[in-house]
């Protein structure tokens, strides 16, 4: 083979490996979990980014508009998490059959979350 082409492959294998292992680094990265296993972890992952799955329990969702800040309770099978998100409430909230919220857990227990997303019900499906 030409030295040309070595080098330009080497150069290429490089500059790959190094965007891979550079898009992996502790503040990308986020550990997706539901409810009970997060209160099931030991030591708590206090601080870290985190992305938590659940259902909302609609009587607990209290949306304050003067502050823009939304409370909820996540519930799994057999655990709660109570979540705080700053922003505006998503419409389908209480309507939501699953929700995944993305922050951090803080020191009180409570999720601070950054992001809520939620998975619409099946209601908005089309029939066959």
């Amino acid at each position: 083979m030409k030295p040309k082409i070595v080098i330009g492959v080497g150069l290429i294998v490089l500059l790959l490996g190094y965007f891979i292992f550079g898009s992996l680094n502790k503040g990308t990265t986020v550990y997706y979990l539901t409810v009970s296993e997060l209160i099931a972890k030991q030591p708590k992952p206090v601080g870290e980014n985190l992305r938590i799955s659940g259902v909302a329990v609609p009587v607990s969702i209290y949306y304050d508009p003067d502050k823009i800040q939304l409370r909820f309770t996540l519930a799994d099978s057999s655990d709660t998490l109570n979540v705080l998100y700053n922003g505006p409430a998503p419409d389908q909230l209480a309507d939501a059959q699953q929700v995944v919220v993305e922050g951090v857990l803080d020191s009180l227990g409570v999720f601070q979350a950054g992001k809520v997303l939620l998975k619409c019900p099946s209601k908005y499906e089309t029939s066959e």
